[in-house]
């Protein structure tokens, strides 16, 4: 019987990504039936180019046309449904805290770099979902 009944991976869509939702099937069991996966791209930004009188604009929908066929790509690696994988935008700690307590999630999967010194005290996503949880966090070592 497993511990956890919901998991939540957080992912970049880098080579890492299969790795850190192979350790959440390995908590699991394999069972993908209880596994969300979740990669957060920033706001898109409107700017206005006052010199050339042009809009630059990336919309959401841009960005998902673009995203959606690379996590669906992953998922289908690990054998996971495409209805379990989310694209969400914002600050990537926000948005994996609001998902995980959405989905009722009891375990979150982050991958971690392990950095230290001022790369560490200029941020990390793994840190900052950590120290927000509200649930456990399982943090996977992965390669730069």
């Amino acid at each position: 019987m497993n511990y956890y009944k919901n998991i939540l991976c957080a992912i970049d869509l880098d080579a890492n990504s299969v790795k850190i939702i192979q350790t959440a099937l390995a908590v699991t069991g394999n069972d993908p039936a209880i596994i969300h996966v979740v990669h957060t791209c920033e706001h898109p930004i409107t700017g206005y180019g006052e010199l050339t009188g042009s809009n630059h604009q990336i919309t959401e929908t841009q960005i998902r046309q673009k995203t959606y066929p690379e996590l669906c790509a992953v998922l289908e690696k690990v054998n996971i449904p495409k209805g379990q994988g989310h694209i969400i935008f914002g600050p990537p700690a926000e948005g994996v805290h609001k998902l995980a307590k959405e989905l009722n999630c009891d375990l979150i999967v982050v991958g971690s770099h392990g950095k230290s010194g001022l790369r560490l005290l200029f941020g990390s996503t793994s840190n900052s979902v950590l120290h927000g949880a509200q649930c456990d966090v399982l943090t996977v070592r992965i390669e730069d």
